[in-house]
């Protein structure tokens, strides 16, 4: 991911976010037996946050499988977890 070039991200926060933060490295840290910066916390949450809003691959039909129908091309909606669904 890295191509030997860093750039640098500056922001300011309101007190009350960064407290937040601070509380939150400090019951990571004792959860992973390890000190978490906050350097850490921001690029993995920018990366997850990337990573989930980057599209979704597609088949060469352009449809998501998901989105795929049957052999016979016709759609077949998926079942719900419905109290109805699971009680059939």
């Amino acid at each position: 991911m890295t191509n030997g070039k860093n750039r640098t991200l500056a922001f300011q926060i309101d007190e009350e976010l960064f407290q937040r933060i601070k509380a939150h490295l400090e019951r990571e840290s004792a959860r992973l037996g390890r000190k978490v910066t906050q350097r850490e916390f921001v690029l993995n949450a920018i990366i997850g946050v990337l990573n989930m809003s980057e599209p979704m691959d597609v088949d060469e039909a352009g449809v998501s499988p998901c989105e795929a129908g049957s052999e016979d091309g016709s759609a077949q909606p998926q079942e719900e977890d419905t109290p109805a669904a699971l009680s059939a």
